[in-house]
């Protein structure tokens, strides 16, 4: 396996002592159309090890949830297969009830945020009128709509 990071050192002037960072290594195309081998700086020159661990202790939490995050979004797409389909052509208040009916916010979202902007005016419009915004997924609905993009965040 090709690595992925390079360990960058940068020797001090007075041979005392180096600063230390990380790159990403990635091929590109030059203007002449050759390939190049180029790296872009992940972590910057560190003056001491306690200072890139820090800085690698950061990055990894940062991974963690970004992979934390991906895993919700793989999950929420196998368990989006068992919930009902919105039709646009159905009422608010049918949309409605197939949506607070779903468990998992994530696919409630992505049911939601994958209609028409037109639709997802009249959903929300029928859910702020007709339910219980202090309870339930109404409640989640109405902490996370977006009035101005008309979404759920």
């Amino acid at each position: 396996m090709k690595d992925k990071l390079k360990l960058e050192i940068e020797e001090e002037m007075d041979g005392k002592g180096s600063k230390v960072g990380i790159s990403v290594p990635f091929d590109s195309r030059g203007k002449e159309g050759l390939d190049l081998r180029e790296s872009a700086s992940l972590i910057g020159k560190c003056n001491s090890y306690k200072e890139l661990e820090e800085e690698i202790f950061k990055i990894k939490e940062e991974l963690d949830a970004l992979l934390a995050k991906a895993k919700t979004l793989f999950d929420s797409e196998m368990n989006e297969n068992e919930v009902p389909d919105v039709n646009e052509d159905m009422s608010a208040e049918k949309i409605w009830d197939i949506l607070s009916g779903i468990g998992d916010f994530e696919i409630l979202l992505l049911k939601f945020n994958g209609m028409s902007y037109e639709k997802r005016l009249k959903v929300a419009d029928y859910v702020f009128t007709h339910s219980n915004i202090f309870s339930g997924p109404a409640s989640a609905f109405s902490a996370r709509y977006n009035s101005e993009k008309g979404i759920l965040e």
